[in-house]
């Protein structure tokens, strides 16, 4: 159900205010697993006017979402020409690389110091369910990393850094993993040759070790490995 953009009644317009936000929240929720799924191809116009046909939803609706998609650098926002999915960009990409080795191995390093036996848990559970995931199916004749996979990997880079205490570090770091997953899914065109299981399970042994500095030089070539393969399709 969808909701007008001006509400005149007391309590019912809070009411039904938040229920515009929430329905704000799923369409920006959708929109952003399409895009970083690679169901809208780099530059593609995304029409607010279709959209909402799409989602069942106000125009008001879906232009918040995709506002608040363009704070995230998932989306551009143009005055004249109005929403359309960011650009691949070689530039940005080493960019985007470059800050997630610099935030990301600070975030471990503080996660590593200040995590307890519930963090320790939480991420052998997790390094277990991504080892146990096929990463890869075929679609269409080729080959694409899966849905299921992709989502486990992303909750166990998040697990690694969750114990650390600045709040606006990992925020950053999240925003920083979006915008490398956009590129993951527009670059990738082979199996690469790497064997990324066993680099995980090298990364989890050093992480509950509590070696930080090992931590790091594993996370740092971990990471470039995924860049260089990435530069190398896009």
């Amino acid at each position: 159900m969808d909701y007008p953009d001006v509400i005149k009644d007391g309590v019912g317009f809070m009411a039904k205010r938040n229920g515009s936000s929430t329905l704000s929240e799923n369409v920006t929720k959708k929109l952003r697993h399409d895009i970083l799924a690679g169901q809208y191809e780099p530059g593609s116009p995304l029409t607010v006017s279709e959209l909402a046909k799409s989602f069942d939803v106000s125009v008001a609706v879906v232009r918040e979402a995709l506002t608040r998609l363009a704070t995230q650098g998932l989306v551009l926002q143009n005055p004249n020409h109005g929403f359309s999915v960011k650009t691949a960009s070689e530039e940005e990409l080493k960019s985007i690389i470059e800050a997630r080795l610099i935030n990301e191995s600070a975030a471990l390093r503080l996660s590593i110091a200040h995590g307890d036996l519930t963090w320790e848990s939480n991420v052998i559970a997790l390094h277990h369910k991504l080892s146990q995931t096929a990463e890869y199916e075929e679609v269409d004749q080729k080959l694409a990393i899966r849905e299921e996979w992709s989502d486990i990997h992303r909750q166990f880079h998040y697990q690694l850094i969750a114990a650390c205490p600045n709040a606006l570090l990992l925020d950053i770091c999240r925003r920083l993993w979006d915008l490398s997953e956009f590129y993951r899914h527009w670059s990738f065109q082979q199996q690469p040759t790497r064997d990324g299981r066993a680099e995980h399970k090298a990364l989890t042994d050093a992480v509950l070790s509590r070696d930080s500095d090992r931590a790091v030089d594993i996370f740092r070539t971990h990471i470039q490995l995924t860049a260089d393969n990435l530069l190398d399709n896009l």
